[in-house]
């Protein structure tokens, strides 16, 4: 099985202005099968609590500790690598 984590930060672009300035939610892990469905509770996460893109900080996919991939805001899948280095992953 893999792990998903879903976390989000305060985006300092928003400070004093909007609520994404100070949103800050913990970091939890969820359970998926496949990483089409890691993306698509990704997509889910973001789109119910109205992250913009400097608040994502989740996206992580783990399996048996090691992470494997990486969800984008945008709910492509990465290799774990820092870009540029990393290449989309198709699902």
């Amino acid at each position: 099985m893999l792990k998903v984590k879903l976390e989000a930060k305060p985006n300092h672009d928003y400070t004093g202005c909007d609520y994404r300035g100070s949103l800050n939610i913990k970091a939890r892990f969820i359970t998926v099968a496949t990483l089409k469905e890691a993306s698509e509770i990704c997509s889910a996460f973001i789109e119910k609590n109205e992250l913009g893109g400097g608040n994502w900080t989740g996206g992580q996919v783990f399996e048996n500790g090691k992470e494997i991939a990486r969800v984008s805001y945008n709910g492509r899948i990465w290799e774990p690598l820092p870009f540029p280095q990393s290449k989309e992953i198709q699902i």
